[in-house]
């Protein structure tokens, strides 16, 4: 019984985790430049034209006010930072 509650309560933790991080995340030029630093450092050919794509959508959603799909965007970007 109480490996199952654990067990749940460590998949709901990772589901929830993602979430909170991408409502901790800024949208602004600050965020922007942070995150560029961030995929200039990536090693993986893959993993950095993913998220350079993603960095360029952010940038566009910023310049037109988007803060939700600018953070989903920056998000994205940084999951191609971060290997799973």
């Amino acid at each position: 019984m109480l490996r199952k509650m654990l067990v749940a309560a460590a998949i709901s933790a990772a589901c929830v985790s993602p979430a909170f991080a991408q409502a901790d995340m800024v949208c602004d030029q600050a965020g922007m430049t942070r995150l560029e630093t961030d995929v200039g450092q990536i090693t993986d050919t893959g993993r950095k034209e993913m998220a350079q794509k993603e960095l360029a959508m952010a940038k566009e959603a910023l310049a037109a006010n988007d803060e939700e799909k600018c953070k989903s965007h920056m998000a994205n970007a940084m999951k191609g930072k971060d290997p799973m």
